[in-house]
């Protein structure tokens, strides 16, 4: 019993010490990718970065998407948690999607806007490594079952699908962000319509 007792515990260091390996090449490939784009991002640099074999940085992340996507889960938690926390409170739905709109911006940001063009990318690619599943995304649930209580409460249409008007609802903000004006004005006035023109889809004219 004991025997198996330190097998398990020296496994158990195995994968924390993979998982920090893992995290600290994540947040390289963070840096390098923002300074040259996933595409042109120098993988000797990331791993010099991280202190580790190249050999290990493809070990963890077959593909520079595979990186893009390890990024998205790790934020989109964060992201999520914070959109909870606004939803400890009972908002109306116009102000749900002015919160989702508020923190897709904040991510922006903290990614950089040629780093968010490339995730956001992804999204899009036909060659991204996994199929996209929309329910595998916490602030997809989240934003679906506001739309499904609103819904339940009367204030939408009967036939409204909260699943797919809360999957169009983000595509269409990660999209108007990755093509809408240059300057932080339009596409302020672009976003702001583009929630409006949601709720004229989604609530009946009182």
């Amino acid at each position: 019993m004991r025997h198996n007792g330190r097998v398990s515990e020296a496994a158990t260091r195995r994968d924390v010490q993979r998982e920090h390996t893992r995290a600290r090449l994540l947040d390289a490939a963070i840096v390098e990718f923002r300074r040259s784009g996933s595409q042109m991002a120098d993988i000797n640099a990331i791993v010099k970065a991280a202190g580790v074999a190249r050999s290990t940085f493809y070990f963890h992340f077959p593909t520079r998407e595979h990186v893009l996507l390890e990024l998205i889960r790790r934020d989109e938690v964060q992201l999520a948690n914070e959109f909870g926390r606004f939803l400890d409170t009972r908002h109306d739905l116009p102000a749900v999607l002015t919160k989702i709109v508020e923190l897709v911006l904040d991510l922006e940001s903290r990614w950089g806007s040629a780093l968010f063009h490339d995730v956001i990318s992804l999204y899009f690619s036909p060659t991204r490594p996994e199929r996209e599943q929309w329910a595998n995304h916490p602030i997809f649930v989240l934003l679906a079952a506001e739309i499904e209580r609103s819904r339940i409460r009367g204030e939408l249409y009967d036939d409204v699908d909260a699943y797919h008007s809360a999957a169009f609802f983000l595509l269409g903000v990660y999209a108007l962000l990755t093509t809408a004006g240059e300057s932080n004005g339009e596409r302020d006035v672009a976003l702001k319509k583009f929630v409006t023109s949601t709720l004229r889809s989604l609530q009946p004219v009182g």
